[in-house]
């Protein structure tokens, strides 16, 4: 059985691993190398270090220095360095692996520095055709290996081109050591690749607008005074009728408010919202323009009771080369109303208005066509005091769907452990044979 400690290692090795696969670390894999020189796998080595661990069993013997590209521990965990692999366990002087050395694109020059004199191989024919004598390095770079489909071929192409060079100088001299590594991690830069592609995919997707800030809107009149506010930007979806697409304009700009009137006496008034020349978002209809957009809500009082009582639309927007226009359209509005002296307000996104027919108050057809919705907003126009919101009406209201299921999960749980607590309390010890008057009744073992 494997003791705890050697699984709680194994553990906080694999999880080390995993986070320096996020720096530049690179493995460093050496064969037919006798060495007793241990790694300490929860700490990095630089390239100074790791020639200073090994310089003796490198002493009088020729060194080949196969540099790739991109390299991860991860690699060496798959099949595609098989042919590598099978090489350096046919050697007999052993084997060295370092899973995390920095600087790696300097072990040439930590190679020179120590008395080494270094040859770059670029192909075969520059291999020597004869022994080499003294203390040499050579420095053969590896075909580049791609990210995707195509990295996994050039990892094992790559391992047999290492296979067949080392035959070769092993032909000729017997004391030749081969270290594999590379430039760069090769996890690093799969995961700058993605960023890459998914900022670039966001930048493509992303809606062309203004950076929108929440936005409080202090209307006060000699009349009266109406506080707004939108904490996301609105948007107002327009449906091409002749080729039922939609066209989502996002109202991140400053309305024109000229034709707002509210009067405190009467407790009346609209509240008048113009929008212009705006483009819409998102990667369809993007030669639609909105020309202008007037959106004006009626308000009225009630019972002690402000409301929306008609929201209307007038707007010109060109989408797909078809031109819109229409004027006073009414629209469905969500039910607005809360005490006078108070504040509407909604955060979740939500539908505030939409097109539909009716008659005598009642909707008779209710088609899709113009949809305005909102993103946390926030209303009061009447009764407005001290420079802020009266207290909010919300409109998710109290009891929302998640606390209906915990009230009724919670009854139901009530009434199972009632019936639980009554069932226990009805157990009774059987008392016909309790007489207080006759003779104690005594069981022996044998009955």
């Amino acid at each position: 059985m494997i003791p705890l400690t050697g699984i709680i290692s194994l553990v906080v090795f694999t999880l080390f691993s995993g986070v320096l696969c996020f720096e530049n670390n690179v493995p460093v894999y050496m064969w037919n190398i006798d060495t007793d020189a241990v790694v300490n796998p929860l700490h990095s080595l630089n390239a100074e270090e790791l020639v200073g661990k090994v310089s003796l069993s490198l002493e009088q013997k020729l060194v080949a220095l196969f540099m790739q590209d991109e390299l991860s521990v991860d690699d060496f965990k798959s099949n595609d360095l098989a042919a590598l692999k099978s090489l350096a366990e046919m050697e007999n002087d052993g084997t060295f692996y370092a899973p995390s050395v920095t600087k790696t694109i300097k072990l040439p020059e930590v190679l020179e520095a120590a008395g080494y004199s270094v040859v770059y191989i670029k192909s075969h024919q520059d291999l020597p055709t004869s022994p080499v004598v003294g203390k040499t390095v050579l420095v053969i770079d590896l075909p580049a290996t791609q990210l995707g489909d195509l990295r996994k071929e050039n990892l094992q192409l790559n391992s047999n081109a290492i296979t067949e060079m080392y035959e070769i100088l092993k032909s000729q001299q017997s004391d030749v050591v081969g270290i594999f590594t590379a430039k760069k991690n090769s996890q690093l830069q799969l995961d700058e690749s993605r960023r890459r592609i998914a900022r670039s995919a966001a930048a493509k997707s992303a809606p062309r607008e203004e950076t929108f800030v929440d936005k409080f809107y202090n209307i006060t009149q000699d009349s009266g005074k109406l506080f707004l506010f939108f904490e996301k930007a609105p948007i107002l979806k327009i449906k091409d009728e002749n080729k039922t697409e939609w066209a989502n304009f996002t109202l991140n700009v400053d309305p024109d408010i000229t034709g707002t009137v509210v009067n405190e006496t009467s407790k009346t008034g609209v509240l008048v919202l113009t929008y212009k020349a705006l483009v819409p978002a998102g990667p369809k209809n993007d030669t639609g323009f909105l020309t202008k957009a007037t959106i004006s809500f009626r308000l009225s009082t009630k019972r002690g009771y402000w409301y929306i009582n008609q929201t209307s639309i007038d707007f010109d927007v060109k989408i797909n080369d078809a031109t819109f226009v229409e004027n006073d359209l009414v629209l469905v509005t969500t039910d607005v109303s809360t005490p006078l002296g108070r504040s509407w307000h909604c955060t979740p996104k939500s539908r505030l208005a939409s097109y539909g027919y009716y008659f005598n108050g009642t909707i008779v057809k209710y088609t899709n066509k113009v949809i305005l919705e909102t993103d946390g907003f926030q209303l009061q126009p009447f009764k407005v005091s001290k420079e802020k919101f009266g207290d909010g009406y919300d409109c998710v209201g109290f009891f929302t769907e998640g606390i209906w299921a915990a009230i009724i999960l919670g009854l139901i749980i009530a009434m199972m452990l009632a019936w639980a607590i009554s069932m226990l309390a009805d157990v009774r010890t059987p008392d016909r044979y309790d007489d207080p008057k006759g003779k104690t009744i005594t069981i022996t073992a044998t009955d």
